[in-house]
């Protein structure tokens, strides 16, 4: 079977995994380099630690144990992070907040430990304690990835596979026959055909639905994360402070992010200012003891929209059910991927639907607007860190 996978994220590059693997003639097309894009800018938290809706909890509980096993196929775990989540809150309010969700997670079954912030060193000596600390947690089970480095272990498995992997290609717009997605046209103006096709293309899935007459809202969330130099730090574990979020990744590196500094970001220019890179690091060292804020530097910033499916859940499967559109998006796509790209290839392989996968369709995206046409909105309200 001929399948094609329009971008290569996490999401894309995970699928184009599985189909591989499944003996799937794949070709992966990704308009820039793979990762670049809203997996770049992504802290990566591998977590259910906000997800209330019980379903998606679980599922988001079951991808993260099923990275594990995909380090045990690829046979490298060099982007798998196991330190744990600390978390810290700042007011009483946030305090009340965590508390209620430490019980939540515990009614689920979910490890979540509070913590009095005085005891924050024992869990990892660079963590610094404030006055204003009123509590905190660690979520033992929660871990981290590499994006970048994941996406290329996943892409090289794939090749090996038989895969065909197109990167700084654009899919222009899709080949639509009696009503069914047959392939794609390149920027080049080339046609690629296949028996189905995946988008997986994120923020970037509005022009490529107009073709089926399907508006899309991919308006999504903007995201800034800056990237240290190396030798920044040695921390071991990440990081929710109040005000900021700090993730240790190769290197000594720090990626640090805040909800304060996406909302100095230029989406026109595309620019971060230097007084937000500034600022992060500034409160990059007010929460971590070997952070030096006068010496450490910004190695790279990275900038994209993350996509938000309008409710806050996933979105899998066939566009509908005589179409052979494959759809994956989703705002947990560092967390979801390695079980929705398992899934998604069964049923792409098999013409099965996979019960797990009920209540995140795509169908249920569907409106009729003012023109006739349907209306698929993909900008999500749930909130994440």
């Amino acid at each position: 079977m001929k399948i094609i996978v329009i971008g290569g994220g996490v999401l894309g590059a995970s699928a184009a995994y599985q189909l591989a693997k499944r003996g799937a003639d794949v070709q992966l097309f990704e308009r820039g380099i793979p990762g670049d894009e809203a997996s770049s800018a992504s802290l990566a938290w591998l977590n259910s630690n906000t997800k209330e809706q019980r379903r998606y909890h679980d599922l988001n509980v079951m991808s993260m144990s099923e990275h594990r096993a995909i380090a045990r196929e690829l046979g490298n775990d060099d982007w798998l992070y196991s330190g744990g989540n600390v978390e810290v809150a700042g007011t009483d309010e946030a305090a009340q907040s965590l508390r209620a969700r430490i019980d939540r997670l515990h009614d689920y079954g979910y490890a979540a430990i509070e913590l009095e912030p005085q005891d924050l060193p024992r869990y990892d000596p660079l963590i610094r304690v404030h006055d204003d600390y009123r509590t905190a947690a660690f979520f033992p089970g929660e871990s981290w990835v590499n994006l970048p480095q994941l996406i290329h272990r996943l892409l090289q498995a794939a090749q090996n596979l038989g895969a065909v992997v197109r990167s700084q290609t654009a899919v222009d717009h899709l080949l639509i026959e009696s009503d069914k997605v047959t392939g794609v046209v390149l920027n080049d103006g080339s046609h690629v055909h296949a028996d189905r096709v995946v988008l997986s293309a994120g923020s970037q899935i509005g022009a490529l639905m107009g073709e089926l007459g399907v508006s899309v809202s991919t308006v999504g969330e903007p995201g800034a994360t800056v990237i240290t130099v190396p030798g920044t730090s040695s921390l071991s574990t990440l990081l929710h402070l109040p005000g900021v979020s700090v993730c240790p990744i190769a290197g000594g590196r720090l990626a640090v992010r805040s909800v304060a500094g996406d909302q100095t970001l230029d989406t026109e220019s595309w620019t971060l200012p230097n007084s937000t890179v500034a600022d992060l690091i500034q409160r990059a060292s007010h929460g971590v003891a070997d952070v030096n804020s006068d010496q450490t530097r910004g190695e790279r910033i990275s900038l994209a929209v993350r996509p938000y499916p309008f409710d806050g859940l996933p979105v899998a499967g066939f566009w509908n059910d005589t179409s052979n559109l494959y759809l994956l998006t989703m705002h947990s796509g560092a967390t979801l991927s390695a079980l929705m790209g398992r899934l998604a290839a069964e049923e792409l392989m098999t013409d099965s639907k996979v019960r797990l996968l009920e209540g995140f369709r795509a169908d249920r995206l569907s409106l009729p607007n003012e023109s006739g046409a349907e209306n698929f909105d993909p900008h999500a309200v749930e909130a994440e860190v």
